[in-house]
């Protein structure tokens, strides 16, 4: 009896573990390619290369602690970290969908779309306050 009480509360513990994590709601990539991060720096390792207009769900979770500047998020069976700036509640109007036949001429490769996706992670918007 003892031996079943301790699995059934291994197992609610589990799940307990595992609803922890709440979707805030599905937003939408901005710029052309990016990344989905592993740690929320521009420079940490890339979990997936993501293209314009491609949903993401974004989790709050009370594990995952992160910054205003970034948002916890899932795509696929990957969770990692992206910009915020770089998402949009609204699907996005991107190359991609409005010259597809441009676009697909352009025959990018997976480690094209990864180099891309890196110089969006490298480029710093800003803006200057000259007199």
């Amino acid at each position: 009896m003892i031996l079943l009480y301790f699995f059934l509360s291994l197992f609610s513990y589990a799940e307990t573990v595992a609803t922890d994590e709440k979707v805030v709601g599905v937003f939408y990539m901005t710029p052309l390619f990016g990344h989905v991060h592993q740690s929320p720096i521009r420079t940490s390792a890339s979990l997936t290369t993501i293209q314009c207009a491609h949903p993401l769900k974004v989790i709050e979770s009370s594990k995952v602690s992160v910054s205003a500047e970034w948002a916890y998020v899932q795509v696929a069976d990957y969770k990692g970290f992206i910009l915020r700036s770089y998402l949009s509640e609204r699907k996005p109007k991107c190359i991609q969908g409005t010259y597809p036949k441009f676009f697909d001429a352009l025959n990018l490769d997976l480690s094209e779309l990864y180099y891309w996706g890196r110089l969006y992670d490298h480029y710093v918007e800003s803006e200057t306050r000259v007199h």
